[in-house]
């Protein structure tokens, strides 16, 4: 045996430039396969992005197409040109005739309507209702830069680097060959681990950039309907019945749609987050009523807190929001009944859990675990369910943007999400939140304020640059007793102040022509020192928020908003102003 392997050493020895050479040649056609491939793969994975991106704007449109209505059509079409990744859109109605469109012109080839371009992709995606085409979105997504696409070849020019540093230690020494294999696969892994994060990231950044642009206008627009369809039951409390439940009806629908919205921006982490010390175990607490109504008596709810429990650094509202959709995809998992158990516990993630997990970041935690005895889940299943609008529910039933908007907050929140499921045997899924070492000093209790509607002699100025949603932001102030003034901009609203004019709260919108809400708030607040100021916004990534977290001190509301939650606010603001 000996002798026989001393003779393959001769042979290898003699021959070593051939085998050399031949292995080089190996290694350029594995390199330019492996191009190739990365270059198809990305290619795909384009098209991809480019049908989601296209088929948001349609679950958009449907509404308008359906009632015809073109200026919405319109100003949805124009709210896509902040996507930078978006070069070309069409909208056609359902006879293929186009009702509004940006970027490349429009050709008519073949009786077909098409955009007309050189490169990057286009898609078509339906607009439908319930089954019935309403139009099509034809979509171009914007050619990537030479750069990034050499850019993206850098990874098999390493592998080839690395390739031939392993080839001339086998060519010096034989037994370098099983260190330059493991060196060469840990290459590799590091590889494809950063390429995963970096088309996780673009996707991110493609669906936020999408959301972020249509969801000012829209929240906008749903401010006015759900504002005036609350100020008419509250007006005419009397009405016809039959027309209170259509109002009704409309009401539902328009939460609905702002609960689309805000589930996007958590998704894609571009939601304004509000974060404190808070107390993980008396919020689940505090929510077990609800729990126990949204899981029905077929289910038995147990909760179990740790001891000397952590607080963690979160928004406690959003917190809680992700609980509930936690316990309503388990409810789902058990349709004939089971066990949830809640466990709230601290947790400390050290190194090997950051390398082991995806962007993880060692420290202190707080883990909240919500765990079903329902179907499970299969591993290929598992590894879709933190996507975009995938769900394993019947059409109708779901969005699939619960878990998805879960991550995302985590994620945002500084966290971390676990899952591990078992088909037949249940789901868990754990939330690891980070560890606030700040006493909270808000009581839960004061996180649900009912004010008291009669006359305050308190002056509110109302600053929006949306005629409709200044309308009924007055209207509704003035239903809770406040006195209001009204601008449509930030100069408007100085000229105001510079008058002398009295301002107990300013309530302004934060993205407007010329001055943003926060410019204002500065200036009004040199004018009136102590000036009482309530943000409102649709969406506001960059003028109040920074990092996904609001500004330190500022106090917001989202629209679209009720007349009881904008009176909430205001009763926090005066309550904490005058404490």
């Amino acid at each position: 045996m000996k002798r026989v392997s001393n003779r393959m050493m001769q042979v290898i020895d003699h021959h070593r430039t051939a085998f050399v050479g031949l292995g080089l040649t190996v290694l350029v056609l594995a390199s330019v396969a492996a191009g190739l491939y990365s270059e198809n793969l990305h290619q795909r994975q384009v098209i991809q992005a480019a049908r989601v991106q296209a088929s948001i704007v349609a679950d958009s449109l449907s509404g308008a197409l359906a009632f015809g209505d073109q200026a919405t059509v319109s100003q949805i079409t124009t709210a896509i040109r902040a996507n930078p990744e978006i070069e070309a859109l069409i909208v056609l109605d359902d006879k293929g005739i186009p009702v509004a469109h940006y970027g490349e012109t429009i050709a008519l080839l073949n009786g077909r309507n098409e955009l007309r371009t050189s490169d990057g992709f286009t898609v078509r995606v339906p607009v439908a209702e319930k089954g019935v085409v309403l139009g099509t979105v034809i979509l171009k997504q914007r050619s990537e830069p030479l750069e990034l696409r050499l850019a993206r070849y850098a990874g098999a020019a390493l592998l080839l680097v690395a390739g031939l540093s392993m080839l001339t230690i086998m060519a010096f020494d034989t037994r370098a060959l099983a260190r330059g294999n493991r060196r060469l696969r840990e290459v590799m892994e590091e590889r494809e681990r950063a390429e995963a994060a970096l088309r996780q990231s673009q996707k991110m950044e493609a669906l936020g950039r999408l959301t972020g642009g249509i969801a000012h206008d829209f929240n906008n627009m749903l401010a006015v309907i759900i504002g005036n369809l609350d100020l008419f039951i509250r007006r005419y409390p009397d009405a016809d019945p039959k027309m209170l439940r259509f109002v009704s009806g409309s009401q539902e629908a328009a939460r609905r749609a702002a609960a689309l919205t805000q589930r996007l921006l958590a998704f894609s982490r571009r939601q304004p987050l509000d974060p404190k010390a808070t107390d993980i175990g008396r919020s689940i607490a505090d929510l077990s009523d609800i729990l126990r109504r949204t899981l029905g008596d077929a289910i038995s709810i147990e909760t179990l807190r740790a001891p000397g429990l952590w607080r963690a650094n979160v928004d406690t509202s959003q917190f809680e929001t992700a609980v509930i959709n936690l316990t309503v995809n388990a409810r789902d998992a058990m349709p004939e009944g089971g066990k949830l158990l809640i466990e709230c516990a601290n947790a400390r993630l050290d190194q090997s859990h950051a390398e082991a997990g995806d962007d993880v970041t060692p420290g202190d935690y707080v883990m909240v675990s919500v765990t079903d005895t329902g179907t499970g889940m299969s591993p290929e299943i598992l590894s879709q369910v933190f996507e975009p609008f995938f769900t394993t529910k019947p059409v109708g039933l779901g969005t699939g943007l619960g878990l998805s908007q879960v991550h995302g907050f985590v994620k945002q929140s500084g966290g971390h999400v676990s899952l591990s499921s078992e088909v037949g045997r249940g789901t868990t899924v754990s939330l690891y939140l980070p560890r606030s070492l700040e006493v909270s000093d808000v009581p839960v209790a004061d996180r649900i304020v009912r004010a008291e509607h009669g006359r305050r002699d308190k002056i509110v100025l109302v600053v929006d640059d949306e005629a409709g949603v200044r309308d009924f932001v007055c209207e509704a102030l003035t239903d809770l007793g406040y006195d209001v003034l009204s601008a449509e901009n930030a100069d408007q609203a100085l000229d105001i102040f510079e008058e002398g004019t009295r301002i107990d709260i300013l309530l302004t919108d934060v993205l407007m022509p010329g001055r943003s809400g926060r410019e204002l708030a500065d200036e009004a607040l040199a004018h009136q020192k102590d000036l009482h100021v309530l943000f409102m916004t649709g969406y506001a990534q960059d003028a109040i928020v920074h990092n996904g977290k609001l500004d330190a001190g500022t106090r917001l509301v989202k629209k679209p908003f009720t007349i009881e939650q904008i009176g909430a606010e205001l009763e926090r603001l005066e309550r904490t102003g005058d404490s």
